[in-house]
């Protein structure tokens, strides 16, 4: 079993679901992905459902916003790992187009080259800065940059082909799990904002980190078969087993553990954060505020284990679809990277 938050137990969900599981199955058919059977099964996975139970206080406007961010990283998430992408050389102009886009709301590409997902990039990066305060929509764009900058770590990583150190491979973790961009979206689920004073202290970002390793632990904890069989070394369970030189099962032991002991950081942290606020002079409305953001990490960590039992993301694949064949489809996306050259 996989460690978690004892609450909230079970993890609320939004009345939406249903309707935010269409929306986002409308979206993957404006993008094309209907077309093929990887498209279509990527859409029978649930990526509505996700957010779902990972944003159930939001809004159906908001709702639609992170379900549109959560849909489109999973997708660059598969993406950067095709082999045309998967180094830093050929990631880097990909990172830097995503980033002009994200940061100016327009694909600097030639027409020719822009997709539909590349237009509804553009058209999602400008209803988002319409919605966030310019802080809140500059710190989420940065923490997008930082989570493409992971992909670009693990590239590093595999064109050595050798796993990381645990230290290493915790930093870069942190960067390819996305969950500081995915936190911000829980600030724009409950219609708040922290302030940038109290999000930059030492104990909020203590709170962070703890949050964010405990999500992409237990991520690795449930896909470690499916890691395994692609020959991908970045995960938690496998970085243990090979500097340890220790069985799968003592690795998955260990990796338990480690969750565990990040879950009991991160409580410590919360515990310390109103008294903190108090010292600080924070009014008490932003301190509910603030504290109600931290209790909305834990039930999107919970919310997203929920979703873990409901959805064929992290099936094995079959013989058929092994390789780069599973997510070939994506690249129509997003043109090769010898094709666009940002100057």
């Amino acid at each position: 079993m996989i460690p978690t938050f004892a609450e909230p137990t079970p993890p609320a969900v939004s009345p939406h679901i249903q309707k935010i599981e269409e929306y986002v199955s409308s979206l993957g058919e404006s993008l094309g992905l209907a077309k093929t059977r990887g498209g279509q099964e990527r859409m029978r996975a649930g990526y509505g459902r996700f957010v779902a139970w990972t944003y159930p206080e939001a809004s159906f406007s908001d709702l639609c916003l992170c379900a549109e961010w959560l849909f489109f990283t999973f997708i660059l998430d598969d993406l950067h790992t095709l082999k045309v992408y998967d180094t830093p050389e050929a990631w880097a102009p990909v990172q830097r187009r995503l980033m002009d886009i994200i940061n100016t709301g327009e694909d600097p590409a030639p027409a020719r080259e822009q997709t539909p997902f590349t237009k509804a990039l553009s058209d999602l990066a400008v209803r988002t800065g319409e919605r966030l305060s310019p802080t809140l929509h500059g710190r989420l764009n940065r923490h997008l940059d930082l989570f493409f900058q992971g992909f670009a770590e693990e590239s590093e990583n595999r064109f050595r082909g050798t796993p990381p150190g645990i230290e290493s491979f915790t930093q870069t973790r942190r960067l390819s799990v996305g969950m500081e961009f995915g936190f911000d979206l829980v600030e724009l689920s409950q219609d708040t904002e922290v302030p940038e004073g109290i999000y930059g202290t030492g104990l909020f970002r203590r709170i962070i980190e703890a949050a964010s390793d405990v999500v992409a632990w237990q991520n690795d904890l449930h896909s470690v078969h499916l890691d395994s069989t692609r020959g991908d070394f970045h995960n938690v369970v496998i970085v243990m087993q090979h500097a340890g030189g220790i069985s799968l099962q003592e690795a998955i032991d260990r990796a338990v553990a480690k969750v565990e002991a990040r879950v009991a950081d991160f409580l410590a942290a919360e515990e310390q954060l109103l008294p903190f606020l108090v010292s600080r002079g924070v009014p008490r409305a932003t301190r509910e505020a603030i504290a109600k953001v931290t209790a909305g990490m834990r039930q999107w960590t919970n919310g997203c284990l929920q979703w873990y039992g409901n959805t064929s993301r992290y099936s094995l694949p079959s013989a058929s679809d092994e390789s780069d064949q599973q997510h070939a489809h994506l690249q129509v996306l997003l043109p090769s990277p010898g094709l666009y050259i940002p100057a």
